[in-house]
């Protein structure tokens, strides 16, 4: 679509599609006058994948992503892409303009001064993808990390993209069918760190990383089957519990590396000794909440939870499960297998604690992949809890398992813990997001037999 009009499904987005070698940029006539290329694209998907395959679609072109900038509304925002295609290309009504050439009224002062900066390469405070020709720079680093001077890319497809973030594919046609190069840069920049860790101690149980680079905080990675997002296969699933116990006993006692490496707290006496600020903050979301379809839980209800919660981890404490490496963004997606084994991937919400939490959020993911969630979460249970049994009592076992639920909620609404003391507690899609989990606590107390819900009105 090229209307450029936002609706509720798509998002308007402009587009400065720029031929760098050349300092041009491409535009249409609209109204008399000319201006940037406009296209919407579905809200909720991979932006960046969904604009350069439009522009392909639409105009034959091959781009990536450098940056997105305000124009002169906002939205719809302006997406800077590089084009990748040898020039002079066709390229539909659109018509080369030298960028010295655009005015105010196509694009801002002070954005037009950041474009110029981008193409001197003096823009390092926006991060090391703001730059043009970056694309073939990383190109040449997979070679290098392959070793494989030859090697051609048959398909690079870009997923994520900014300044300091990338998601590129680079298909090949080699014995290795694609490389991945991932790129992350703050809140996430811990995640190279944790990543690296994870290389040096437990290779096997991630995608065969080739090659780290600091100064871009990225690394490569040979891919690796496919995401278990595509799987229905119950054996997939149990696969992956089994990996999962056997990556988090080899890295039982190693907090204090695990910690230094930039893995997140959830040890239990972490999460206790914010249990309180959370229930606090619970009674603040609740007050905010406008919609009647749901009821709101009390001040009351939300103190008796966090009575269970304080319960739940001291009584999770004195089992003495040694902490070790915990993922809590174990989806399917996170997991990639290839019909023999499976290994972990996305290690952004890598933390250190009690390792039954991650198997009960694996659990609730999949229950979304079956029409029987009980036998799924039976078979889970048991192939993961059959590889503690060397190391854990039954008594231990079955008491965590009793355990592990409500503590998982807590441990999601924790997170990084770094939205306590934010701007983030005041957004509303975040307070939305914690009122359904302390909902989700409340459906597992009274399941468990505890003090039923207390409503109030709204």
């Amino acid at each position: 679509m090229t209307s450029g009009q936002p609706n509720e499904d798509h998002a308007a987005y402009r587009l400065l599609l720029v031929v760098p070698r050349l300092n041009l940029a491409l535009l249409e006539e609209g109204k008399g006058r000319p201006r940037l290329p406009h296209i919407d694209i579905p809200r909720y998907t991979r932006t960046a994948e969904q604009i350069t395959e439009a522009v392909y679609e639409i105009w034959a072109l091959r781009t990536v992503v450098i940056d997105w900038l305000h124009g002169h509304d906002e939205p719809p925002y302006c997406a800077v892409l590089e084009i990748l295609n040898p020039w002079p290309s066709p390229c539909g009504e659109l018509r080369p303009v030298p960028i010295a050439q655009i005015s105010e009224e196509v694009l801002p002062s002070d954005v037009l001064a950041t474009v110029n900066a981008m193409l001197d390469g003096n823009c390092e405070s926006r991060g090391p993808f703001s730059r043009f020709g970056w694309i073939k720079k990383a190109e040449q680093w997979v070679r290098d990390c392959a070793e494989d001077q030859a090697l051609n890319f048959t398909d690079v497809r870009q997923f994520n993209a900014s300044g300091a973030f990338a998601l590129v594919r680079f298909g090949s046609r080699s014995s290795i069918s694609a490389y991945w190069l991932k790129a992350v840069g703050e809140p996430n920049a811990h995640e190279f760190v944790t990543t690296s860790y994870l290389v040096d101690q437990c290779p096997e149980y991630l995608p065969k990383i080739i090659g780290m680079r600091g100064d871009w905080n990225a690394w490569i990675m040979e891919e690796f089957g496919s995401s278990l997002h595509s799987s229905d296969s119950l054996v997939d699933f149990e696969m992956a519990a089994i990996r999962l116990a056997h990556l988090q006993k080899k890295l039982v006692g190693r907090t204090h590396d695990l910690l230094a490496s930039r893995f997140i707290d959830h040890r239990l006496s972490a999460l206790i000794s914010h249990i309180d600020e959370l229930i606090d903050f619970l009674e603040e979301a609740m007050r905010t909440q406008t919609s009647t379809r749901v009821p709101v839980l009390s001040r009351g209800r939300l103190r008796e939870i966090g009575r269970l919660l304080h319960e739940s981890c001291g009584a999770m404490d004195t089992l003495a499960i040694p902490d070790s490496v915990m993922h809590s963004d174990i989806s399917p997606g996170s997991i990639l297998g290839d019909g023999i084994g499976c290994v972990f991937t996305d290690w952004c919400e890598a933390y250190v604690g009690n390792p039954f939490v991650t198997l009960e959020q694996l659990c609730v993911h999949t229950a979304r992949k079956t029409n029987d969630p009980t036998l799924w979460r039976a078979s889970l249970t048991s192939a993961y809890c059959s590889c503690w049994r060397d190391v854990l009592t039954e008594e231990q076992i079955g008491r965590a398992l009793e355990y592990a639920p409500l503590i998982s909620v807590l441990s999601y609404l924790h997170g990084r813990g770094d939205w306590l003391h934010s701007t983030r507690r005041q957004e509303a899609e975040f307070q939305s997001y914690a009122r359904s989990l302390a909902r989700h606590m409340d459906r597992l107390a009274a399941s468990n037999g505890q003090t039923g819900v207390e409503w109030q009105s709204v």
